[in-house]
């Protein structure tokens, strides 16, 4: 781990941790908070070179974001932010990690804004997702398209490809995943034994937003709530980034014994001492660029 990435580890990552765990907000408290936040910081700090426009996709919000020189010609990334379910926009949240992802790639990137919890609980999100890859698979039928997302939207990604193969429709040509979760059960050991290495992630965390995605009447293991429980056969080749001391180390390195016993090509590329979602953190942590680098020459 870099000094800046430890210096973001410890004096804003822990902290923020720490009131969680004291206070237990509501996710509506949590978007009032990080949302405002959050945009003001993409406008100060994403990368030059990025053209952003506000978007629908179906009647499902999101945002495009283009690069201004050496597009890659015919490639197209669909990415679904993560946020627990509940928090999280393409607008702030996200702004900084998609721009510096469709300039790395150099690659036109499409981030879907689906409906969150726990207004809008399972099956909202998932419904959105294939509405907007639909009408994005028909207005580029000739486009390698890349499916892509980050720990809630990681494991939404997932979800949706097992849909898509499930009704017949078509798969993404990739997926990229970061830090995907996939478990909504939340049961695999390193939720307990990585609880004080993520610097991130309290434990009650993840059961907070499961518990607000997930009605009392659906069972937290159907594979289009919780992949890691599906059948990953004929699943497009795949990429999970993932760092060592995330309590959902398991979520991905699980999801990768499974994939790889069903056919799947898949590598789960583990980084040390790196914590969820580092990726989103754009200059403030070198480690950002260099996750970049690494998909954008596996894609």
């Amino acid at each position: 781990m870099s000094i800046r990435s430890a210096l973001v580890s410890t004096f804003i990552l822990r902290p923020n941790k720490t009131l969680y765990r004291l206070f237990r907000p509501s996710s509506r408290l949590v978007r009032f908070v990080v949302h405002p936040q959050t945009w003001f910081t993409a406008k100060l700090f994403s990368p030059f070179g990025i053209h952003t426009e506000n978007t629908h996709f179906s009647d499902v919000s999101g945002v495009t974001f283009t690069p201004k020189k050496n597009v890659r010609p015919n490639t197209i990334i669909v990415f679904l932010h993560g946020g627990g379910y509940c928090i999280g926009s393409s607008r702030s949240t996200h702004r900084i990690g998609l721009a510096n992802l469709s300039k790395t790639t150099s690659c036109v990137c499409h981030s879907i804004d689906y409906r969150m919890a726990p207004e809008h609980p399972y099956p909202a999100a998932l419904e959105d997702a294939t509405k907007a890859w639909k009408e994005i698979v028909a207005d580029n039928p000739d486009s390698q398209i890349i499916l892509s997302g980050d720990s809630a939207g990681g494991g939404l990604s997932l979800a949706l490809m097992m849909y898509l193969r499930d009704e017949g429709s078509r798969l993404p040509d990739a997926a990229v995943l970061f830090s995907p979760w996939t478990d909504l059960t939340c049961s695999s050991q390193t939720y307990k034994t990585l609880a004080k290495a993520d610097p991130m992630l309290a434990r009650v965390i993840p059961d907070d937003c499961a518990g607000h995605y997930v009605p009392n009447s659906a069972n937290r293991k159907d594979p289009y709530i919780s992949p890691m429980f599906g059948d990953f056969t004929d699943l497009p080749r795949t990429l999970i980034l993932v760092g060592d001391r995330e309590v959902l180390l398991d979520d991905s390195r699980k999801v990768g014994k499974k994939a790889k016993t069903a056919g799947v090509q898949i590598e789960v590329d583990i980084w040390p001492g790196m914590f969820h979602d580092w990726w989103l953190f754009g200059p403030s942590v070198p480690e950002s660029k260099q996750c970049l680098r690494k998909v954008a020459e596996w894609i």
